[in-house]
């Protein structure tokens, strides 16, 4: 099967997704491919502050720590990973473009290396932590979006880590110039 990669786009959960997990959603794409696709919501934080994530690993830091920990999807919610700007890397960080990378944590390490090091002023200049994962089987994001549950746009740096997360839905709506709330879903008689 031919994959047109949606790799570094952002996907806008439409309103076929109300009462659905994914509900008023901005999920970044890193991973898809003829295997399936891989992303994380990126407009869904948590109570959790970093530097409160930065106490409970016992990393102590002086410098001021920003952002909150995020939902990152349905799958495997205790997987730590981290989206983060490419100047910064560990043995499992992979690149999504040459400017934001992934780090995840395959064995111990890479998302502890990158906490330690942004303890440290040594990290990443941008990044996100997240929890949990979104994933889709061969085949299934491609149906979701023929099904029209998603619309996808390419992703952007600002978005991803400058704007608010709570207004990053409207933002990339009045990008593209739609209109979620004009759009009208009928269920069928056959």
């Amino acid at each position: 099967m031919d994959v047109d990669s949606l790799v570094n786009h952002f996907l806008l959960a439409l309103p076929i997704q109300t009462d659905s997990y994914f509900e008023d959603s901005v999920t970044l794409l890193v991973k898809h491919d003829q295997d399936g696709a891989m992303g994380f919501i990126v407009n869904r934080p948590t109570p959790v502050s970093l530097k409160d994530v930065l106490v409970r690993v016992e990393l102590k830091t002086k410098l001021e720590v920003k952002g909150m920990m995020l939902e990152g999807g349905p799958v495997s919610r205790t997987f730590p990973s981290m989206i983060h700007t490419s100047e910064f890397s560990t043995n499992e960080t992979f690149k999504v473009t040459e400017d934001i990378s992934v780090t995840m944590q395959e064995s111990h390490g890479g998302v502890y290396e990158t906490l330690k090091a942004i303890a440290e002023g040594k990290g990443p200049q941008e990044y996100l932590f997240l929890l949990g994962y979104a994933g889709w089987g061969p085949g299934q994001l491609e149906s979701e979006l023929e099904d029209n549950a998603w619309v996808a746009c390419p992703a952007d740096r600002e978005i991803l880590f400058d704007e608010p997360f709570e207004s990053r839905l409207q933002k990339l709506s009045d990008q593209l110039n739609v209109d979620f709330d004009k759009f009208v879903f009928h269920g069928g008689d056959a």
